[in-house]
């Protein structure tokens, strides 16, 4: 344990139910999108391996269905 490397992902709380919608003080410009798993607000990131833009903190991609329900996506 004394030894043992810190990850920022192991301080980040991710929500076991994702966002229904986008909270009410919550305004986007420009890119933005809201990620309903790590509840921020994110330019989501081109996965040049994957071809797909991810989310950047937890790496959920556009694709996944809350993220485009809670985005208006669909």
């Amino acid at each position: 344990m004394e030894n043992e490397q810190l990850s920022l992902f192991k301080l980040i709380h991710f929500n076991k139910q994702p966002d229904t919608s986008i909270p009410d003080k919550i305004h986007l410009s420009g890119k933005q999108r809201w990620c309903p798993y790590c509840s921020n607000k994110v330019i989501f990131v081109r996965d040049k391996k994957l071809g797909v833009k991810k989310c950047p903190v937890c790496s959920i991609t556009e694709k996944d269905y809350w993220v485009k329900r809670v985005n208006k996506i669909l």
